[in-house]
């Protein structure tokens, strides 16, 4: 959908909201933080970083958790479903949603299960998915409870599955809609389809606070990806101006410019309206 009509998808009074919490005096570094967290959350980890950090893998989760939560005599998670579904929203193809399907349960985040009709394959999200997800909404709920009442509420209910189940399908239900983060952030549109590109951007946000240049070699090593890709992904960063390089005998890298630093405080203000509407 175009970016107006996405706009619709949204809750009534969203985009007044994130404009209120980006008003306050300390939503700069409330933002830093959760940019910092949200990084060391991903840092190392394989099955973050490879498996659930892009764009349409996001998605892919939450319609994963979404069918794995419906309740009998719903058909659950099955591979064609899901296939069918996340081809339908543009998300990715389907043979992409079956290699992430083979790698979940080679992982051990996804399990065959009985069913009532044989002829159904019906798979289950493990509970090693369910912990993947809830740390990561811990993140971003204990930034939300700084800001607004229904952090405190989410983190107390996180562990109930019949809350996380009603929490799922408000998160997915703008996805379903049309609605994308590039529609209302555009010049993220060169991070967030790359693998560990949101965290590369998350990073160099966390980062410019310090005012010291993060190198190539470190973002590579933190986020599972090579240096040619995150070269790739900065120096298109570079062309929007959204980053600039610095040179250093001893720590060369690069910096945010204030364009990035704009566009992820607006980033984690959606994010944690968003997370708000879903408690």
């Amino acid at each position: 959908l175009p970016a107006a009509g996405a706009a619709e998808a949204l809750r009534p009074g969203e985009m007044e909201e994130r404009a209120r919490l980006r008003a306050r005096s300390d939503f700069a570094w409330i933002a830093r933080q959760a940019a910092v967290n949200l990084a060391s959350a991903y840092r190392g980890n394989f099955l973050l970083t490879r498996l659930l950090n892009d764009r349409g893998r996001f998605v892919l989760a939450l319609l994963m958790l979404d069918m794995h939560f419906e309740a009998p005599p719903g058909p659950g998670l099955t591979a064609g479903r899901l296939k069918a579904e996340a081809t339908a929203l543009g998300v990715c193809s389907p043979g992409r949603v079956g290699a992430v399907l083979a790698a979940g349960r080679l992982l051990g985040l996804l399990a065959p299960a009985p069913d009532a009709d044989g002829r159904r394959r019906r798979l289950v999200v493990t509970d090693r998915m369910l912990a993947i997800h809830r740390d990561r909404w811990r993140v971003m709920l204990n930034a939300l409870r700084m800001v607004l009442p229904e952090g405190e509420a989410g983190l107390n209910r996180i562990d109930d599955d019949a809350f996380v189940a009603a929490y799922v399908a408000e998160l997915l239900r703008p996805f379903r809609a049309g609605w994308r983060l590039v529609h209302d952030i555009p010049s993220l549109d060169v991070f967030v389809d790359r693998d560990g590109g949101v965290l590369v951007a998350l990073a160099l946000f966390a980062a410019g606070g310090t005012g010291r240049p993060t190198p190539v070699a470190e973002l590579a090593r933190a986020y599972r990806v090579s240096r040619s890709h995150v070269v790739d992904i900065l120096q298109n960063a570079m062309q929007d101006g959204l980053v600039r390089r610095v040179e250093g005998r001893e720590r060369g890298g690069f910096l945010a410019e204030p364009a990035l630093i704009d566009a992820m405080e607006a980033f984690v203000a959606t994010v944690l309206v968003r997370q708000a509407n879903a408690v």
